[in-house]
């Protein structure tokens, strides 16, 4: 795979991959990452994070590619979706700004799924129409880490956490 990625790219790759076992980072070889499901393909070089392009600048491949690849990013989230017993109530900012896992996995059988979680509190002003309002303290859940994980193995973890 990261040879692939290296003939498209024209330069040299790093190959790491995660065992689940140990949760240790091992470089393997290609037939050995093929059969562990945890791949990332990364080039070792610097990208710098913001460049002055002009309008009809053109984005190269690999600052395309670092960009798509699943890790944890910074998405607005609706209250509600994260608390749906909260109907009766208004939020005000009614979404929040959360870091968590997205982006592209370079298989279509696996996903961007978080290896590592933490908690955060923000302060939201919750309204029930023509009752009360007040400021709450609201937890919320950030993905520090992610991992491309196969489909079918990130439904089973689902499954076991709900039962």
């Amino acid at each position: 795979m990261c040879q692939h990625l290296a003939e498209l790219l024209g330069q040299n790759c790093t190959l790491v991959v995660y065992s689940r076992r140990t949760r240790h980072r091992r470089h393997h070889n290609d037939h050995l990452a093929k059969r562990n499901l945890g791949i990332t393909a990364r080039k070792s070089a610097h990208i710098p994070e913001k460049t002055e392009r002009g309008p009809n600048a053109v984005i190269p491949l690999l600052e395309v590619y670092n960009k798509s690849w699943c890790q944890p990013r910074e998405l607005l989230v609706e209250i509600l979706q994260e608390y749906p017993d909260e109907v009766e109530h208004i939020f005000i900012p009614s979404c929040v700004v959360l870091k968590r896992c997205a982006g592209c996995c370079m298989d279509e059988m696996l996903q961007c799924t978080p290896t590592s979680t933490y908690n955060i509190t923000m302060e939201i002003k919750r309204i029930k129409p023509q009752r009360q309002q007040n400021d709450i303290f609201m937890s919320f859940t950030e993905h520090s880490a992610c991992e491309c994980r196969a489909k079918k193995e990130v439904k089973e973890q689902k499954e076991k956490e709900d039962l």
